[in-house]
């Protein structure tokens, strides 16, 4: 220990001796550490972070795919839905192998409190969800199974502890308090205890609401009794010792039984479909992170930035072992004396590698500084909605861990070659060269760097290659024909039964908010429709023709439902019949508009107009289409051309909520105080939600690509400078190598032009190296992200060619000082130095 103080206190007077090089050396690591910290605090919240409770790692995930009949609903997995009345029947096969089995179901919540309404994400469970999970209260208590046994019978509601101190303030008077949600008032019994807020990472839940009181929180459906229902997320924790195969062994028999017993209410199957639907299974997946619902959409391109900026951090540490290598061989003479006069080539091995350890922590610190800043500008830059918001990424103890370890990692990795070459000098033969010309270790350090720069140059290629695939996907993307006009029209959502409104009331209200709003000034047409459009969100379900049949898997159609004036309003051409007028309301016979894609589905070849069709396996074809829609875009900018139905709201018996559109003559973003007030003079508790363009709807609708790109391109960029002063100072030090080599061709004849180009020809090499590497390297990359992009080869020749260019650039500019100062030697005063 009293070495390892001798040798930190000597490595720190030494910095101190050559400022500019710790400077150098602790910016380069901060770069390349932070970028890579900001990125792992990203991947670890929604990746790898397992939820905040007691053996996380015995949770599974049920899910059970295979054919079904009825109603489904699904944030993400539709397999992941199952019924409640299945829930209720595995409780007794379970016990066998789990400790318990839990269900949820994230709810939109309105919250009423202090004479103030807000939307809140409220989440369904069963009354032993917090038992099972092991999570305790922090003030009061939680669940138990008193609190869920009859439906409607059980009025209260848990807090998250964040929405607790969010919207109360961490006010322990919130106890036995009455919140008003949904329209039902529920009493507060407890706060869940710590970080915890459901089990679903981009959707923390504030309020947690027994399952039973289903019927109350979602009022225009129930679904408790109805095993053709499909809505519950079950999670299991298994005994200690049972492993997912046991526990799948365990239940087959009584699921099989239970599918034996739902398959009469199956109707309209042929024999295959039925034997499918009997051999369904029941699949466990491990369930310590959680529902993964986010992580569908953020899991490649998280694991593609963190490569990328890996790569990053392999160009830092490249640039590091350089300057290591250049401060070995300017120290040289130094560690010739050392050596000479008594030291141990290891004493010298251990501080040369403690002396980097001192500035590589440094550098970590500063890292992990800039990666704190990273963070809280991406998270700024999010919109307040977005899930990657909501995960809350920060520089926390893990995080600290992952930057200490980088850092370690990198000195130690980086410096121990140069520390060895240092270490394993001959002192003599040292001592006798620093007389004129270059020494032997300096050529070794010039060759050392020159490898390492040929290998910056080739990472650096494959980031600005990476980067450029993902700006022209998220270019094609930005050209995509929605098949709708975007500009000047202004959106938002209200969701009135989420506030008691039946839905005839509903209706009313949206007649009445529409022509209200169509008198505001500037506003030219307004509608509004069930299912916000590039949302994400979609609905939809099998089609009966009246006709032949299609394909089993192939009668599918999305569906929304929609208000007067919304083909008008959002600019999608109507190609032949009507739209939806006032007139087709509940008294009227049911109607819908088609697009052309369910034209050619359903009815090729045939005019479509006052055919019938019906929705679901038992339906009658009972709807006629009056109308023939263009195809536009409905849930995600990039979704493939698909068979849409858009029918009347105002035939809609279970209409919850309606998101309106308003088209102005000008930008509509001055209209959104006169919308406010426009809603608060029909019912002041009726929140407006989302309100935002349709142009900042496509926007945000390609976040994540958008900020795939950005991060790549910034990676990129970064990756790039750091090359670039890999190159200089390559070049710099070779050019003081050879200064005497150079005076001498200059005092035979040679031009400053060739003293210039004999440097550059040094970057042609490096280049011309470089991309034989990084060529082959970026193709294999842009194969393995091609599925996250869009319209891109993987052979995408511009693109190739573009970073290509942008490399050499960098190089050039990077070499021409070097080459240029190599040009202004003058021979005479080389000669007489050396």
């Amino acid at each position: 220990m009293k070495f390892l103080w001798q040798d930190l206190r000597y490595a720190l007077r030494g910095l101190r001796k050559s400022p500019g090089f710790a400077a150098a050396a602790i910016a380069t690591l901060a770069l390349g550490i932070g970028a890579n910290a900001a990125i792992f605090a990203l991947v670890d919240r929604v990746l790898l972070r397992a939820l905040p409770i007691r053996d996380p790692q015995r949770l599974v995930l049920f899910r059970s795919p295979g054919p079904r009949q009825g109603h489904a609903w699904s944030d993400g997995d539709d397999a992941s839905s199952l019924s409640y009345p299945l829930y209720r029947d595995l409780q007794e096969p379970a016990t066998r192998a789990f400790d318990g089995l839990i269900g949820e179901l994230p709810f939109d919540a309105s919250v009423a409190t202090r004479g103030e309404t807000e939307r809140a994400a409220g989440e369904l469970v069963t009354g032993n969800y917090f038992g099972v999970l092991g999570v305790a209260p922090a003030l009061g208590r939680v669940f138990g199974a008193d609190d869920d046994r009859t439906p409607g019978a059980h009025p209260v509601a848990v807090l998250s502890h964040g929405y607790w101190e969010r919207r109360f303030g961490g006010d322990a008077s919130v106890l036995d308090r009455p919140l008003v949600i949904n329209g039902q008032s529920l009493t507060v019994i407890g706060v869940a205890a710590g970080s915890f807020a459901g089990i679903q990472a981009g959707r923390p839940a504030d309020v947690f609401v027994p399952m039973m009181m289903k019927p109350q929180m979602t009022p225009f459906w129930n679904g408790l009794d109805d095993p053709k229902d499909y809505w519950l997320q079950i999670v299991g924790r298994l005994k200690p010792g049972v492993s997912i195969a046991e526990a799948e062994r365990s239940l087959a028999p009584a699921y099989r039984a239970l599918l034996e017993d739902l398959l009469p209410r199956m109707t309209g199957w042929d024999d295959v479909r039925k034997k499918e639907f009997l051999n369904k299974k029941i699949e466990l997946l491990p369930g310590a992170r959680g529902r993964l619902v986010l992580q569908q959409g953020v899991r490649k391109p998280l694991v593609s930035l963190m490569g990328l900026v890996f790569l990053v951090l392999m160009i830092a540490c490249s640039n590091l072992a350089g300057l290591l290598a250049a401060r070995g061989a300017a120290r040289q003479r130094e560690y010739g004396i050392r050596l000479a006069i008594g030291a141990g080539r290891a004493q010298l091995l251990r501080q040369s590698v403690v002396e980097c350890l001192v500035f590589s922590l440094a550098g970590g610190a500063l890292g992990l500084l800039l990666a704190s800043w990273v963070l809280n500008a991406l998270q700024s830059a999010l919109p307040a909605g977005a899930e990657l918001r909501q995960v809350a990424a920060q520089i926390d103890p893990r995080v600290l861990g992952f930057g200490a370890l980088v850092s370690v990692l990198a000195g130690v990795l980086f410096g121990v070659g140069p520390a060895y070459r240092a270490a394993r000098l001959d002192p003599a033969r040292t001592l006798r060269g620093q007389g004129r010309g270059s020494t032997s270790p300096g050529r070794e350090a010039l060759r050392f760097r020159s490898g390492l720069v040929t290998a910056q140059v080739a990472l650096t290629l494959v980031l600005l290659v990476a980067a450029g695939l993902f700006a022209q996907s998220l270019r094609n993307l930005g050209r995509v024909d929605l098949g709708l006009k975007t500009t000047n029209v202004l959106s938002f959502t209200v969701s009135p039964a989420l506030i008691g409104y039946p839905a005839d009331r509903t209706m009313a209200l949206g007649r009445r908010l529409t022509e209200d709003l169509r008198a505001l000034p500037g506003v030219r047409t307004v509608t509004a429709a069930q299912i916000a459009t590039l949302t994400g969100n979609d609905s939809g379900g099998g089609i009966v023709p009246d006709g032949p049949p299609p394909p089993r898997d192939l009668s599918y159609s999305r569906r929304n439902r929609i208000g007067p004036d919304y083909f008008v309003t959002l600019g999608i051409p109507l190609r032949a019949g009507r739209a939806i007028a006032w007139t087709d309301d509940a008294n009227a016979p049911k109607v819908a508009v088609v697009n052309e894609s369910f034209v050619r589905r359903f009815f090729p070849g045939q005019s479509a107009l006052g055919r019938r069709f019906g929705i679901g396996q038992d339906a009658k074809p009972d709807i006629e289409i009056v109308g023939i829609a263009a195809d536009s875009k409905g849930s995600d900018v990039d979704e493939e051309p698909t068979p849409y139905a858009y029918l009347p709201y105002l035939q809609n018996p279970k209409l919850s909520e309606l998101t309106f559109y308003l088209r102005s003559a000008q930008d509509p973003v001055g209209l959104a105080q006169a919308i406010r007030e426009a809603v608060r003079r029909l019912d002041p508790q009726l929140p407006v939600e989302d309100l935002k363009t349709l142009s900042a709807q496509v926007r945000e609708s390609l976040l994540t690509r958008r900020l795939t790109m950005l991060l790549s391109v910034s990676f990129a960029a970064l990756a790039a400078l750091l090359a670039a002063i890999g190159i200089y100072g390559v070049l710099a030090f070779a050019v003081a190598q050879r200064r005497r080599e150079i005076g001498v061709r200059m005092a035979l004849g040679a031009a400053p032009a060739a003293v210039r180009d004999l440097i550059l020809r040094e970057v042609a090499r490096f280049l011309l190296v470089g991309a034989a590497i990084g060529l082959p390297a970026a193709y294999a990359l842009a194969r393995v992200v091609q599925s996250i992009l869009f319209g891109v080869p993987a052979a995408d020749l511009p693109v190739f060619a573009a970073g290509i260019a942008l490399m050499a650039a960098v190089a050039l500019l990077a070499g021409y000082l070097p080459a240029r100062r190599a040009a202004r030697i003058d021979p005479l005063e080389a000669l007489r130095n050396d």
